[in-house]
C-alpha cells in the first residue's frame, strides 16, 4: 500500500496518522469541554475551531450551551450539559473537520442526524473536499450521488464501481438499492 509515492510500511506511524482524520458512526462522547472534544489533544486555534464547528453544524449546538466551548459535556459536573445523539454527532464531525487532514474517512457520519442536518452536512463536506480526499462509508446512497467514484461492496469484495449515472445505467446492485431507497419518497401510492 502506498501514500502518494511512499510505501506506507516505510512511513513514520505518527506522520501517517497525522494525514488521516476519521468521523466514526460510533464516536466517543468524552466528558470534557466542547473545545477539548473537538480539538482532541491538538492546540486550539480559535479560527479553525469556529470554522470546523460551523462546517459541522455544531455552532448552533455550542451557542445553546451555558459556557459555549468551555461547557463540560457531562451532567455530573457543575454547569455540565448532556447532548443528544445528533448533537454529539455534530461534535464528532467538527472533530474530523478540525484535523484538516488530507484524507477524511467518514463512516456513516449522518446516522444520528435528521434529514435537514444530513443535507447541510453533505453540502458542507463538498465545500471541504478541496485539496483532500474524502472516503464515505454509507448505506444512504443519496449521500454518495455526487461522489467522484462509488464502490459497491458485497461480502468484502468490490462488485461495482463508477459514477452514479454509470452505476444506475448498469442496473446492478447499486441501482437496485438506490431505487429501493428512493421509492420510499415516492408520493404516488
Amino acid at each position: 500500500m502506498r501514500w502518494d509515492q511512499a510505501a506506507v510500511t516505510d512511513m513514520d506511524t505518527e506522520q501517517l496518522r497525522d494525514q488521516i482524520a476519521v468521523i466514526a458512526q460510533d464516536h466517543a462522547n468524552w466528558p470534557l469541554t466542547v473545545r477539548h472534544n473537538i480539538t482532541m489533544g491538538r492546540s486550539a486555534d480559535p479560527a479553525m475551531l469556529a470554522e470546523a464547528a460551523t462546517a459541522a453544524g455544531a455552532d448552533t449546538v455550542i451557542e445553546g450551551l451555558p459556557r459555549g466551548y468551555d461547557t463540560l459535556l457531562a451532567r455530573q459536573f457543575k454547569d455540565g450539559a448532556e447532548l443528544s445523539g445528533g448533537q454529539w454527532q455534530r461534535l464528532a464531525v467538527a472533530r474530523g473537520f478540525y484535523r484538516s487532514a488530507p484524507l477524511l474517512i467518514m463512516d456513516e457520519p449522518t446516522a444520528a442526524l435528521d434529514a435537514r442536518a444530513e443535507y447541510a452536512l453533505f453540502a458542507s463536506v463538498r465545500g471541504h473536499a478541496e485539496d483532500r480526499s474524502i472516503l464515505i462509508i454509507t448505506h444512504r446512497l443519496a449521500s454518495v450521488r455526487h461522489a467522484d467514484r462509488i464502490y459497491v461492496l458485497r461480502d468484502g469484495r468490490i462488485t461495482e464501481q463508477g459514477l452514479h449515472a454509470d452505476l444506475m445505467a448498469l442496473g446492478g446492485q447499486y441501482a437496485e438499492l438506490y431505487n429501493l431507497q428512493a421509492s420510499q419518497y415516492d408520493t404516488v401510492q
